[in-house]
């Protein structure tokens, strides 16, 4: 006996807006391209749906310098650095850090996201070309504001 085929449903990703959103590390996986291998960081933006999950793409090296490096070091907070060079031009010395799916993932950072058009295939596409540590809103005169409150 055979059976019909019902729809099988293509997938199709939410593309949100260019921009810098708050965000957790999903996962990073292992691929291989033509170059050997690399690494696809997937992040989950705060407030969108799981089909909303844009990705950035760093080798896996592990040199001071590389960009893994520093979007690592970003995301345990061991870098304050916001540039788009991935702390090449800082003077100071950065901590060397283990990185992976093991030790980033469900942190906290910022994503900043592109929207990119695919001429092959006719769609929009998200990728992550930069991560940020999390920001810290609060200033010294917030505390201040705070510790006033404090009933004696």
């Amino acid at each position: 006996m055979t059976e019909s085929l019902g729809t099988v449903r293509g997938f199709r990703p939410e593309i949100i807006a260019a921009g810098t959103y708050l965000a957790s590390v999903v996962d990073l996986k292992q691929l291989h391209g033509q170059h050997g291998p690399y690494a696809m960081w997937i992040f989950q933006p705060e407030g969108y749906s799981e089909v909303a999950q844009p990705a950035g793409f760093t080798s896996i090296s592990a040199g001071r310098t590389s960009k893994g490096m520093e979007w690592a070091r970003r995301i345990l907070g061991k870098s304050d650095a916001t540039d788009t060079l991935y702390g090449k031009d800082i003077q100071d010395k950065r901590p060397v850090v283990d990185w992976g799916a093991a030790e980033l993932k469900d942190k906290a950072c910022q994503i900043v996201v592109e929207k990119n058009w695919d001429e092959n295939e006719e769609v929009y596409r998200n990728l992550v070309v930069n991560v940020l540590p999390v920001a810290n809103d609060r200033s010294s005169s917030d505390d201040e504001t705070e510790f006033n409150d404090i009933p004696f």
